[in-house]
């Protein structure tokens, strides 16, 4: 079944235009499709330099057999994973599904994790040699340094002199990376935009995972530029900003209705909040936006929109995310979509952290890793991967966001995008502090 080729809309919209983007003939996998109701992959990309046809939607760390299966069964072909995810199982999990497929039309991406440097070359490869035992296969087509976060990371001899050994062994087909942005405690001078520009530049890396999506897209787009120029692979993950302001406005109205009174900052931050709520929903009755689902929807279609995004990496939680995130797919940005995302970010932009901006916590006196925080919050919120989250934000050194109460907000003074970060760091704090106190 040919796609049909659909032209980006002008205005608020992802990158530089390519309506000659070439669509493929989409591949669905019909092993096991019996009783298979779930929407499928209606359209594929080529994964820069790899070559490799992956589907616009593809899937993050899966969760269980029953969704990895029907992900496959309905055309996904690129699963990431790493060895630090359930220590190492969810590799196990992906090994006992994929027996069952053909391995060649399945695109693998693990991932080996360090937070200051790999210990050896030997380490790295027995690490690589492990995440295959468990993936029960012979190779692996993409192994990514899991999260950089600097790039001394990304020059990692020890990581790199091990790839070429698997690459020569056949174990590796291809080398990427992954990052979130830096951690101030570990290194203070690096944003998302210059860890992931070195790996460009490095000329060893063949796919890269980012976050990207209407909100960040300032940043972003400059990387996905660059490995546009590359050929590099991008993978695209925290595509939906959406559903944060969504639990924000519930948990206010909680607060509310509890009679908590708040500090002075989240008052005035309060108060901000409701008039914009208010102006955004005229807003959305304007377009005719008759769910905040729809909303997320156009926040979806704006990635899918840009052809230099090549997969959005998605987390399915169930199978109800895949009947509703999958037929997403092949779609693209109506002129409806732009106006409204250009006024919901002109509107709420005040309540999203760029992550990987990191531009607050040079000018932090107490040294919060933001960008760190921001991005677990984001795992709590709205990847619902709550217990990992919690584990994360317990793992933080240093002071936590009550610190931020007596603060003059320096942080919200430097920010370029007027983000309330003091409201949403506290936030973040009693959310993830108070479980795993």
């Amino acid at each position: 079944m040919a796609i049909r080729r659909k032209k980006n809309q002008e205005g608020f919209a992802p990158g530089s235009q390519n309506s000659g983007f070439e669509h493929h003939n989409r591949t669905v996998y019909t092993e096991n499709r019996q009783n298979h109701d779930f929407p499928v992959v209606m359209e594929y990309r080529k994964l820069g330099k790899t070559g490799f046809m992956v589907s616009d939607i593809s899937s993050g760390t899966p969760p269980s057999e029953a969704v990895l299966k029907a992900l496959l069964e309905s055309g996904v072909n690129f699963i990431d994973t790493g060895e630090a995810y359930e220590n190492g199982n969810n590799e196990r999990l992906i090994g006992r599904v994929i027996k069952d497929y053909d391995r060649k039309k399945i695109f693998i991406n693990s991932k080996l994790y360090t937070e200051d440097h790999f210990l050896s070359k030997e380490d790295c490869i027995d690490r690589t040699r492990k995440a295959l035992e468990r993936l029960g296969t012979g190779y692996v087509d993409c192994m990514m340094i899991h999260s950089a976060e600097n790039s001394r990371i990304i020059k990692d001899e020890h990581f790199h002199a091990a790839m070429e050994v698997m690459k020569q062994e056949g174990r590796v087909k291809h080398v990427g990376v992954s990052c979130h942005g830096n951690n101030w405690l570990i290194n203070p001078e690096e944003s998302l935009e210059k860890i992931m520009m070195t790996a460009v530049e490095d000329g060893r890396f063949d796919v890269v995972m980012l976050g990207y999506n209407f909100m960040n897209a300032d940043i972003a787009e400059k990387i996905l530029d660059a490995c546009a120029e590359k050929g590099i692979g991008t993978s695209i993950i925290k595509s939906n900003p959406v559903k944060l302001y969504l639990i924000l406005d519930e948990r206010i109205k909680r607060q509310k209705e509890a009679g908590t009174e708040p500090s002075e900052s989240t008052m005035g931050f309060w108060e901000k909040y409701k008039g914009m709520t208010e102006q955004a929903r005229i807003i959305f009755e304007k377009y005719g936006v008759a769910t905040d689902e729809e909303l997320a929807e156009a926040a979806t279609r704006f990635v899918l929109s840009n052809p230099k995004a090549h997969t959005i990496c998605w987390g399915f939680a169930n199978l109800d995310d895949i009947r509703g995130m999958l037929s997403l797919s092949g779609q693209k940005l109506n002129e409806k979509d732009v106006a409204l995302l250009r006024n919901y970010h002109d509107i709420y932009g005040h309540l999203n952290c760029r992550i990987g901006c990191n531009a607050c916590e040079a000018a932090c006196p107490h040294h919060l890793p933001v960008g760190t925080i921001m991005r677990y919050r984001y795992y709590f919120e709205v990847k619902k991967r709550v217990q990992y989250a919690r584990e994360q934000y317990a793992s933080l050194k240093g002071p936590g966001p009550e610190v931020c109460t007596d603060c003059a907000g320096y942080c919200e003074q430097i920010c370029p995008y007027g983000v309330s970060a003091r409201a949403l760091l506290a936030s973040a704090h009693r959310q993830m502090a108070s479980i795993v106190s």
